[in-house]
């Protein structure tokens, strides 16, 4: 297990730094260079990252799976599928955490308003849930029909994600009649304490299905 998840895990640190290499930098240096002008919106844009750290890394590890015939090479040793998905599922699982985690950290130490970092955090922790639940039915898709069919929708919805608050903040909202903040406080009105524990549980469930879903393709 230890050994898969460190074959795997290059990609998702590689993300994981350019997220706090060269996003947090991009987005923060106002904040960390002069006035505080932080706002509760500003988490409105940086959420989406979360995904693009998350399916960035599960689209191009997957890309270079099938390029090498990974998973045809890992038939030839002594894995099991379950040892595969549950390494991968790991990483997914470790990347949304230190992501969630070093941006909750940032937060305290950049904003001179504490009021603004119970909201930030839940919205990402909420965030961070909905990623875990479309990460693991991407790699059920993955598992079951093979990359080349679900990988071009990977890269779709990847780039949707990411670009999504641009789109949303000049047309959306002003259709809608409502603004950033808004959203954000609806969001959080969620008991994250409660949307996790269900998010879990279903990501350990589809864990299982992906653990059959492998078995049944390499059979």
């Amino acid at each position: 297990m230890i050994y898969l998840m460190k074959k795997f895990s290059f990609i998702f640190i590689l993300y994981l730094l350019l997220a706090v290499g060269l996003v947090f930098p991009l987005f923060n240096y106002d904040r960390l260079t002069g006035p505080d002008p932080l706002t509760l919106n500003f988490v409105f844009t940086l959420a989406p990252y979360l995904f693009f750290v998350v399916l960035g890394a599960v689209y191009i590890h997957e890309q270079l799976e099938q390029k090498s015939n990974g998973y045809a090479f890992l038939r030839t040793l002594p894995v099991k599928a379950s040892d595969i998905v549950v390494a991968k599922f790991l990483l997914v699982l470790l990347s949304v955490l230190i992501y969630i985690g070093f941006y909750c950290v940032a937060f305290a130490k950049i904003s001179t308003n504490p009021s603004y970092w119970k909201p930030s955090c839940s919205f990402l922790i909420i965030n961070g849930n909905i990623c875990l639940i479309l990460t693991a039915l991407l790699y059920v898709g993955i598992f079951r029909y093979g990359y080349n069919k679900v990988g071009k929708f990977v890269v779709l919805l990847w780039l949707f994600i990411v670009l999504s608050p641009i789109p949303i903040n000049i047309f959306l909202l002003k259709r809608l009649g409502i603004s950033r903040r808004e959203i954000i406080e609806r969001v959080v009105s969620l008991n994250w304490v409660i949307v996790t524990l269900v998010c879990v549980a279903l990501y350990l469930l589809l864990m299982r299905v992906a653990i059959k879903t492998l078995e049944e393709a390499k059979a």
